[in-house]
């Protein structure tokens, strides 16, 4: 049957008994002034399309990683990037006698070969002397480049690190080549900077590659039309587009935008987008099928799936917003995950109507063969959800109290669930600039994973710092963990800036670095009782210090976060719905669905028995950032989820079906868009799950894993069983209560 066509006969039961006229959905005005105002509105969108575009080919200016640091440490490096420390890039050689042994007259002959190899090669401003590696098995030479750092304060127009040095690699591939008894290696900003861009483009450039065609395969045959497949697409990429043109402009100058932003633009825009057509596609569908006009149809689905989707789009926003109350960085990701959100609603309410008045019965163009029967079978209300809550609803404590266990036990390994902002270790290991930066980590402890301790003092105070530096060495060195300290500090131009590289043994992941860090740090309180006398003399702790302090930050923000989250969805559904009981069961369901993606997630990434499955190093912790990104995702996209059912279950029960009839023509009439948008989801996610950086990696997972138990145990099974227990309290409440959805 067509999808904007009037209902024929079909050998599958037959549809039940129309709405009574008195239940039956007014049309939206504003749908209907939409459908009727067809080319207006397009070509309005078409402006919107265009606009957005133009702006978001000029580049988002995004906030340096520096300014999303927090503390002490962010102290630090503020000191740093105020001085011309650091102000050009270097290169390190790393070279390591493979048989563990090389000799002085070796690593002498070795240096010579090195400086003569690297002097005077395009974009090289200057080769330092050779330094004897620590390990006894190599020779490291400091090349620094004619080139501007992304750090240190470097005011400067010109190239960057990664514009220059591609001449210095290839003469790095040469002594290789000559030296096959030797491992040689080369890290530093630009050989780094241009290694991940390259692995981490080509992931991405799969991902894209893969993702829209997935997405309209799924919606092909979720519709069995492949005109309508293309119509959510469409409106999804549309917001996207037109969210990234916004958040451009907003990024030159009004507002602070993280460099991920873009991604995660993407990644909710096209959930909510294609979401919310889903649902306004399918429920004009349904009602041309009963009969309706084309117009009819596009403005009874405006007014009852319309409404649905303002009400999704509210809490959606409204958990996206939970991330303007943790601040910082989350801040600066926020803005276009609401802005995306707004359009996505806006554009459903508006260019859909139209888009499906232009359309018409031509929706249904290029039908997939199985179609039909299946097309019959939702309009009788069959389907294989509808059966499942129907035998949830049947028995709904027993299914409730079984599903309930099942959630809290897959949520439970959350419990132990360690964060950190990773390093070099959650890189694919098989890049040569990771194996380059473990062999400088050997060679040169203090040059690997280091704490710094930076002091600023005024000019003049010199021979103090340097003398209360020299005093703390020995004491730094002592600390466990410590696996060295560099001989002299760093000094600026000016001398007022002096920073001592504290190098430590583990990864940045490893959870004793914050005991490490917080012993640096009472040293460091040493050093500034050794300057007191030194007026305005200033002591900090950086470096790695940053990501410990920035994790404990995150971590310290999610209650915050979940708390604002929680009460303003609350306050959403009671209003939406009217209903105090219903709006408190929205809450605990989607904190048992987002427990079980963290346990999961937990257990698949805190230990080693997946690595061999999903081709990652575990680390032993979780990306500090992703709890609570991923709690505002998936409460955003849980409640898209949760909406669509509700909505559906309070239509049916408002047309005189049974408290526990409503809830099963409820899913069955709702199951077949969340599943095709949940399919779509867990797609994408999974594409992502591929990714080689683990941090991506841990996304991906973490969000198919949820959208997957969501969709179908939460939404299928526990909603409608709590539904059921609920009776009519889930709809209706107090008198004093207004209810957006009746």
């Amino acid at each position: 049957m067509s999808v904007l066509t009037p209902h024929r006969r079909d050998p599958a039961p037959p549809t039940p008994p129309p709405t009574p006229a008195s239940t039956r959905p007014v049309g939206s005005p504003l749908a209907r002034w939409c459908a009727r105002h067809r080319w207006v509105v397009l070509a309005l969108a078409l402006v919107a399309l265009l606009g957005g575009g133009a702006a978001a080919s000029r580049g988002i200016v995004t906030t340096p990683p520096e300014a999303q640091l927090v503390g002490d440490s962010r102290a630090a490096v503020d000191i740093q990037m105020a001085s011309d420390l650091g102000g050009a890039p270097v290169e390190h050689v790393v070279v390591t006698a493979r048989d563990g042994s090389m000799s002085v007259a070796e690593r002498t002959a070795l240096g010579r070969e090195l400086t003569a190899a690297y002097e005077g090669v395009d974009g090289v401003a200057s080769v330092g002397d050779p330094v004897p590696g620590a390990d006894g098995a190599s020779v490291v030479l400091p090349v620094e480049l004619d080139a501007v750092s992304s750090s240190g304060g470097a005011e400067a127009d010109g190239p960057s690190a990664s514009d220059v040095v591609g001449p210095v690699l290839a003469v790095t591939d040469d002594v290789r080549a000559a030296h096959p008894d030797l491992e040689v290696g080369q890290v530093g900003e630009g050989s780094a900077s241009l290694a991940l861009d390259e692995s981490m483009g080509e992931d991405f450039a799969r991902a894209e590659l893969f993702s829209i065609p997935l997405t309209l395969v799924i919606l092909a045959i979720a519709f069995g039309a492949v005109v309508a497949a293309g119509v959510p697409l469409v409106l999804g990429l549309l917001s996207v587009v037109t969210a990234m043109g916004i958040t451009a402009a907003l990024s030159r100058g009004a507002v602070d935008v993280d460099p991920n932003a873009q991604s995660l633009v993407l990644l909710i825009g096209l959930a909510v987008g294609v979401d919310y057509a889903l649902f306004v596609l399918r429920r004009a569908h349904e009602e041309r099928a009963a009969g309706a006009s084309v117009e009819d149809a596009i403005a009874v689905a405006g007014a009852t799936a319309g409404r649905a989707v303002v009400i999704s789009g509210v809490t959606v926003v409204v958990a996206m917003a939970g991330m303007l109350v943790a601040g910082g960085l989350f801040s600066s990701l926020a803005v276009g995950t609401i802005v995306v959100v707004a359009l996505a609603v806006v554009f459903s309410a508006t260019v859909l109507p139209a888009l499906l008045a232009v359309l018409g019965d031509r929706v249904d163009a290029l039908r997939l063969p199985f179609a039909r029967r299946r097309e019959a079978r939702r309009a009788a209300g069959r389907s294989v959800w509808g059966r499942v809550a129907g035998m949830a609803t049947r028995r709904p404590l027993a299914w409730a109290a079984v599903v309930t266990a099942l959630l809290v036990a897959l949520a439970a390994p959350a419990l132990g669930m360690k964060t950190a902002l990773g390093g070099v270790e959650t890189l694919p290991q098989d890049l040569p600039v990771v194996a380059a930066t473990h062999q400088l980590e050997r060679a040169i402890p203090s040059d690997g994973t280091a704490v710094q301790v930076v002091v600023r003092a005024p000019a003049g105070s010199e021979t103090e710092v340097a003398r209360a530096l020299e005093a703390s060495a020995g004491d730094l060195a002592a600390l466990p963990h410590v696996s060295g300290v560099a001989p002299q500090p760093q000094v600026s131009g000016d001398g007022t800036v002096s920073v001592l590289d504290v190098g430590v043994g583990m990864s940045a992941s490893d959870e004793r670095l914050p005991g490490v860090v917080a012993q640096v740090r009472d040293e460091a309180d040493d050093i500034r009782a050794d300057l007191a006398d030194v007026p305005g003399a200033q002591v900090h702790v950086g470096g790695q210090a940053a990501s410990t302090d920035l994790t404990q930050w995150m971590d310290s923000r999610l209650p915050w976060v979940v708390g604002f989250v929680l009460a303003l969805t609350f306050v959403v559904m009671a209003l939406s719905f009217g209903s105090l009981w219903l709006a408190a069961t929205t809450i605990g369901l989607n904190l048992l669905s987002v427990g079980a993606a963290y346990g999961v997630m937990t257990a698949i990434f805190s230990g080693t028995w997946a690595e061999s499955v999903l081709d990652f190093d575990s680390t032993g912790a979780i990306a500090a950032w992703l709890p609570l990104l991923m709690f505002v995702v998936l409460f955003g996209l849980s409640m898209d989820y949760h909406v669509f059912v509700t909505s559906r279950v309070r239509e049916a029960r408002l047309a005189g079906s049974s408290p526990r009839e409503a809830v099963r023509l409820g899913v069955a009439r709702s199951a077949g868009v969340v599943t095709s948008a949940a399919a779509v989801m867990i797609g994408v996610f999974s594409i992502f799950a591929t990714l080689s950086v683990l941090d991506m990696k841990q996304l991906g997972v973490g969000l198919a894993v949820a959208i997957l138990l969501d969709a179908t145990v939460v939404r299928a099974l526990l909603l409608p069983a709590v539904l059921a227990l609920l009776g009519d309290r889930a709809h209706r409440g107090p008198q004093w209560l207004p209810a957006f959805h009746h």
